[in-house]
């Protein structure tokens, strides 16, 4: 039974107490240490805003069960070794896991982010330990910090200590008027979008490629003032079934978006993904919403684009779970879209790790398109801009459960520009004006939290 709460203002020292109590004065075991309490509810998003530290992630997964998190600050990180691949990096982070412990942070889809491109901060992958985390779970509020066992020791207590008195506990009831920003322009602008997709759609009517994904990125001036916290809070408000993310490593640079879409989510032995694919809007009313629904069902087009996102992900984890359950074909009902889905799982073959998964599943066609390797050749030589952490991997690693999104549905801010970035699948069929229109209902959301000036 969880103890009565602590109350918000009291979490400073009874933090210091535990820290205190902890103190090791021979050497250090190996791993982490992490102290959790009890205490009151706030705006998980307020707190975070207001925390003095330049790492900040906020991860709150779609639909019930996992705790939503905002952490802030950095306990420890793993950063790419030079020219290390995605299955040795996730290795490493494979063995830094301990029980309680979760590492957030993401991967670029891009396999090397440009020097000097607005995704430089993020780098190609990194995930870190947070140092404090604020977590609501089964409706109860918990505060936790992560300490490395290595840091109960000598001069490295006292930083620690330092960093827990400067957390912030006053937390603002209301966010600040929104800052403005205004319409730059489209890469591509709509009659190179449609050139670039007439291309690819020669290539799959020659056999070249079956599908293929191409994205659309929105700029936008910022004035500074544009708070990235509050177009989390205000993409939440949409009740869509999705996962909303924030992360920033050095508090300028920040990515953030609500995703439909979970790469796999790992429970133990059990793998669960899906496929999401096939777009339309939603309807007025219950009548034309269940007509668009019932034609988006019926459409070879989306059928096609759906079917093969499916295959894809059944072939590629065949080879490492036992069996493979495939869910019915349903619509996924959005604030604005609807989507083909299907659900997909499987019991993992004992000793796969993330990273053989994430080896296996990632990029998904979904974002990519097929064959794989051709079509990510053709996108790093026809898309006008780097997709950096866009469709990349956003989520959390965890020694028994790991859960994973693709980063789609999501934006940019820095202080000078905002990008919203967004994808429309070509296959077959595809008409290249309703694909730039299918955009448009996309990043719907953010032109309305946004307001810019045109």
């Amino acid at each position: 039974m969880d103890k009565k709460p602590v109350p918000f203002s009291e979490l400073k020292n009874i933090i210091l107490k535990n820290i205190n109590k902890n103190i090791t004065k021979g050497k250090p075991e190996r791993g982490f240490s992490r102290f959790e309490f009890r205490t009151e509810n706030v705006d998980p998003l307020m707190w975070l805003k207001v925390q003095p530290n330049r790492e900040k992630i906020y991860f709150e997964p779609r639909g019930r069960g996992e705790p939503l998190v905002a952490a802030a600050g950095c306990s420890y990180q793993i950063t790419p070794d030079s020219g290390e691949d995605l299955t040795s990096y996730f290795k490493r982070l494979n063995d830094n896991l301990s029980d309680g412990i979760r590492f957030y942070g993401g991967v670029s889809f891009c396999k090397d982010i440009p020097a000097g491109s607005e995704w430089e901060p993020f780098g190609n992958f990194k995930f870190i330990l947070p140092r404090f985390e604020y977590i609501k779970r089964d409706n109860r509020a918990y505060f936790a910090i992560n300490i490395l066992n290595s840091e109960l020791i000598g001069d490295e207590v006292n930083r620690v200590i330092n960093e827990v008195k400067s957390i912030t506990l006053s937390v603002p009831e209301n966010y600040e008027k929104a800052g403005k920003c205004s319409f730059i322009k489209y890469t591509p602008d709509k009659e190179g979008w449609i050139a670039t997709t007439s291309s690819y759609l020669e290539k799959i009517k020659r056999g070249e490629i079956e599908k293929i994904v191409a994205a659309r990125r929105m700029e936008l001036s910022n004035s500074g003032n544009v708070d990235p916290f509050k177009v989390v809070s205000d993409l939440k408000r949409s009740g869509d079934f999705a996962a909303h993310f924030l992360l920033t490593f050095n508090g300028e640079d920040f990515f953030a978006g609500s995703t439909p879409e979970r790469l796999f989510y790992r429970d133990g032995e059990l793998l669960t993904t899906e496929s999401v694919a096939g777009t339309t809007k939603r309807g007025s009313d219950e009548a034309k919403d269940k007509l668009y629904g019932d034609q988006l069902l019926d459409s070879k087009k989306d059928k096609l684009e759906h079917d093969f996102v499916t295959n894809d992900i059944v072939n590629k984890i065949d080879p490492v779970c036992e069996p493979v359950a495939i869910s019915e074909r349903v619509l996924l009902k959005l604030s604005n879209l609807q989507h083909l889905y299907r659900r997909i799982s499987g019991k993992l073959k004992k000793g796969i790790t993330d990273g053989e998964i994430l080896d296996k599943l990632f990029p998904t066609p979904a974002v990519s398109g097929l064959p794989l390797k051709k079509c990510l050749e053709i996108l790093q030589k026809e898309e006008q801009f780097s997709r950096g952490w866009y469709a990349g991997i956003v989520g959390f690693a965890g020694k028994d459960i790991s859960d994973y999104y693709v980063g789609i549905r999501s934006i940019l801010i820095n202080s000078e520009k905002i990008y919203v970035y967004s994808g429309a699948g070509i296959v077959k069929g595809s008409d290249p004006e309703r694909e730039w229109e299918e955009i448009d209902l996309k990043i719907k959301k953010y032109k309305t939290i946004l307001k810019y000036e045109n």
